[in-house]
């Protein structure tokens, strides 16, 4: 199997820090550096206000955060009023154009106040419930030490053993960080163009043989995250929010309408009025966003995935793509491209990249998030079960999220 780097393409993880030497250099340096420019800072803060000291540690204002539940429920007011006051209203007292009575207007008055009052009441349950602040349930840390880092990740594990078996001789973090910061900048800039592999295979020349084609493997996590602006150790599925200047456990994605992050502990909500038909079109805006996201998180939920976990099939599926393109072309060896997409699904058993948290039926990974009480499913009462921090994982994966061969699985799960 090939080397796998880790790399985490999310803008809510600009805290998230590899246990490197670039984090401690840059640190140091950063540190002598403040000291002369501070007075500097501290004017700039000064004279613009709360953006200048806008950092990934720091929340947005709250005004910025908060604005749209106050839009929510400025909206929920008044849709009540335009279906209470100026459509049944009119039907009770039978003055209205449309000619429907009494018992229309109450029967219509009394489902929408229940489904208003569930709206609003789940909604305020969802604005109140925070989403798991990780530094609540992991304790601060220190910088992990450089022992605790993996330079085999980097393909260089042979730097450690050279210096012979003396930690003292060792080389120091701060003398590998070049290296790091070297492979880094190669891995992040030197990606192919758009244009890199459209091209057919020159003509005359061999056609690479679909057996020996590898397939690319995602991007592995680093074994030890550690967050240098919370400073703690990330649990599994926490992501730092930029947001919220804080990280969250199990981060789905911050969320504009509820003013906070989707985490793990809130993870499971004729001659016509003119108000009312411009209620109508912005209910069926928002009714048409709300079905897509509930069908949506439906299908993550069952199938184990937060939002952001399932943009790596995304990213599966375009690395593929560039290999079979670089390999056979754009338009031409049709053949030999299906033959090297069968292989590889043969190799790797057909499982999923994003899958490695899936771990039994759809129904049990409905109760892991949704809980085993059904009234719970529907009212927003009850807790998340497990901690937060600890989740049973797919054994088609390993220790540390590789993605195995389904050579590489238990027996009981090659059959």
């Amino acid at each position: 199997m090939q080397d796998q780097h880790a790399s985490l393409a999310n803008e809510g993880d600009a805290g998230e820090a590899i246990v490197s030497g670039h984090e401690d250099l840059s640190r140091t340096e950063n540190d002598s550096h403040s000291e002369q420019t501070y007075p500097a800072q501290l004017n700039a803060s000064v004279k613009h206000g709360w953006r200048s000291r806008k950092t990934p540690s720091r929340p947005d204002f709250w005004v910025s955060r908060k604005w749209a539940i106050v839009l929510v429920l400025a909206l929920a007011c008044w849709s009540f009023y335009v279906v209470v006051g100026r459509i049944c209203t009119p039907m009770i007292r039978q003055q209205s154009s449309s000619g429907l009575g009494l018992p229309v207007g109450v029967g219509i008055l009394i489902g929408y106040v229940i489904v208003w009052l569930l709206m609003v009441g789940t909604y305020l349950k969802m604005v109140v419930t925070g989403p798991g602040i990780a530094t609540t349930h992991v304790p601060k840390s220190a910088h992990p030490e450089p022992t605790d880092f993996r330079m085999e990740n980097f393909g260089i594990s042979n730097l450690s053993s050279s210096q012979g078996s003396d930690p003292a001789e060792a080389p120091q973090i701060s003398e590998l960080a070049p290296i790091g910061n070297l492979i880094h900048d190669t891995l992040v800039t030197h990606r192919p163009s758009s244009d890199f592999g459209t091209e057919a295979p020159l003509k005359g020349s061999k056609v690479k043989d679909w057996r020996t084609v590898e397939r690319p493997l995602p991007p592995l996590p680093p074994p030890v995250r550690w967050c240098q602006y919370c400073e703690i150790v990330k649990p599994p599925r926490t992501h730092h929010c930029r947001h919220c200047g804080v990280c969250i456990l199990q981060f789905d994605h911050h969320c504009l309408w509820i003013g906070q992050c989707v985490g793990w502990g809130n993870h499971k909500s004729s001659n016509t009025d003119g108000q009312v038909v411009a209620m109508i079109v912005l209910s069926a805006l928002f009714g048409l966003f709300t079905l897509s996201m509930y069908l949506s998180h439906i299908h993550l939920i069952v199938t184990g995935r937060t939002t952001v976990e399932s943009f790596a099939s995304r990213d599966q599926h375009d690395a593929e793509s560039r290999v079979l393109q670089q390999e056979y072309g754009y338009f031409f060896h049709n053949s030999e491209r299906r033959k090297v997409q069968k292989k590889w699904k043969e190799e790797w058993g057909n499982t999923p990249v994003d899958a490695r948290w899936i771990f039994g039926t759809k129904m049990e990974m409905w109760e892991q998030e949704m809980g085993k009480s059904r009234l719970g499913w529907i009212l927003p009462i009850g807790r998340p079960l497990g901690d937060g921090i600890h989740y049973e994982s797919n054994r088609r994966f390993g220790p540390n999220g590789e993605w195995l061969k389904k050579k590489d699985w238990p027996k009981d799960l090659q059959i």
